[in-house]
């Protein structure tokens, strides 16, 4: 009987034993935890926040580009719309009636050029000028021709074609504006989609991530509480050296904190000041006094000058017909004058046709112009507010992240130095 019961003792000694190595045992690997791992982890959380934050910052940027492409793409259609508008509405024979203008003063132009040869023909034979200046004349002749003659095929050409040439090269133009916005506007959407497929991608990542991390963070703060009752076990060079190199870690956050935040602050003052541009521009659109365009100042000019033109030459061609009379002037002078006068009644006809089209076809255009100008701009500075806000919000993260490094490898730093401080008990 006592032989059994002092091996029943012995028994229950070894299984106790075994118990309590076991129950050492999880207590060593309980302040042993991978604490390297739990700040990779965090680390890793951190870069694919950091990540998904330069995502949507570059997002923001992209549909701003985007945005400015389609506003220049939709200006460019909006001036093919007013070309081919035009040219249907009048343009077309404004351009003809320029034509014959010019078509009428060559005529003109030529029949007193060749008088004037014939003359220095009868001239040169009688010897009375030089072969050289009867030359000249047949230049100017040779030249008013081709001049005359190439007038004439335009005119032509003109005419026979209707308008369709002209008109077709103008919707073909305005046709491949629309295109141009359509492709722009599909690939946009496209890049878009992708863009929204890369964020989600990458915040489904971060919440892995920030999963992996809790229970990281849980494993940690047992062995933060298992070290505030128990004594630890662990040699004390390896925490030493655990320490030393934290502590390194720990001085490069830092530093690279101190560089995050000039880069932020060189980041949001280029931001700030493309928003300030863009604002101080609306601000132009929306305070910009309401007169009359300079185009149809400047026809309005036109048209005043040509009619100062007329009564100029008007009084001209009066004085030289009554000098003329007295024959203190040839015909061939008096010729020169009418010939101004019908040049100058002419373009005034020409001007005040062009003047009474163009005006209104030119103030509806430009007022629609204006309200694209103005809405457009106030679109980019919304747009670009919200693409300061997004990389001011990424590069305050930078900065913060860093911190927030050496907020955790302190939290770890004070579980190693109670562990250095426990072996050296």
């Amino acid at each position: 009987m006592f032989i059994f019961t002092r091996r029943l003792v012995c028994l229950l000694v070894f299984y106790f034993l075994n118990c309590l190595s076991v129950f050492a045992q999880n207590e060593a690997d309980i302040r042993t935890a991978d604490w390297q791992g739990y700040l990779d982890s965090h680390t890793q959380w951190l870069t694919a926040r950091q990540q998904h934050a330069r995502l949507v910052a570059e997002d923001a940027a992209a549909k701003l580009d985007w945005q400015l492409q389609k506003s220049a793409a939709q200006r460019d259609l909006i001036l093919h719309e007013y070309a081919l508008e035009a040219d249907l509405n009048g343009l077309r024979e404004v351009r003809l009636t320029g034509l014959k203008n010019e078509i009428v003063i060559l005529v003109e132009k030529l029949k007193q050029a060749q008088v004037r040869r014939d003359w220095s023909v009868k001239l040169a034979n009688r010897g009375l000028i030089s072969q050289k200046e009867l030359e000249a004349d047949e230049i100017a002749v040779e030249r008013l021709s081709g001049q005359l003659q190439s007038k004439q095929d335009e005119l032509h050409s003109e005419q026979e074609m209707s308008g369709m040439s002209t008109q077709a090269e103008l919707v073909i133009a305005r046709d491949r504006a629309r295109s141009a916005m359509a492709k722009l506007e599909s690939d946009g959407r496209m890049a878009e989609s992708i863009r929204r497929k890369t964020i989600e991608h990458k915040q489904q990542e971060v919440n892995q991530l920030h999963l992996t991390l809790r229970q990281k963070q849980m494993d940690f703060e047992r062995l933060r509480t298992l070290l505030a009752q128990q004594e630890s076990t662990v040699g004390t060079d390896q925490h030493r050296r655990e320490i030393q190199k934290l502590q390194e870690d720990m001085q490069a956050n830092e530093e690279a904190e101190v560089q995050a935040r000039s880069q932020r602050d060189k980041e949001v003052a280029h931001w700030h000041q493309r928003l300030a541009k863009v604002q101080q521009s609306l601000a132009n659109f929306e305070n910009k006094p309401s007169r009359k365009a300079p185009e149809i100042q400047i026809l309005e000019a036109a048209v005043q000058s040509a009619q100062e033109k007329v009564n100029q030459s008007i009084q001209n061609e009066s004085w030289a017909s009554r000098v003329k009379k007295k024959g203190f002037i040839t015909q061939v002078l008096y010729e020169k004058y009418s010939l101004a006068l019908l040049e100058a009644r002419l373009n005034l006809n020409y001007q005040q046709q062009k003047l009474q089209i163009e005006s209104g076809l030119l103030t509806t255009h430009l007022n629609r112009l204006e309200r694209f100008d103005l809405n457009a701009a106030r679109q980019e500075v919304d747009t670009v507010k919200g693409v300061a806000a997004c990389y001011e919000s990424y590069s305050r993260f930078i900065a913060e992240r860093h911190r927030e490094q050496v907020s955790r490898q302190l939290a770890v730093l004070g579980v190693l130095k109670l562990i250095a401080q426990g072996s050296a008990d």
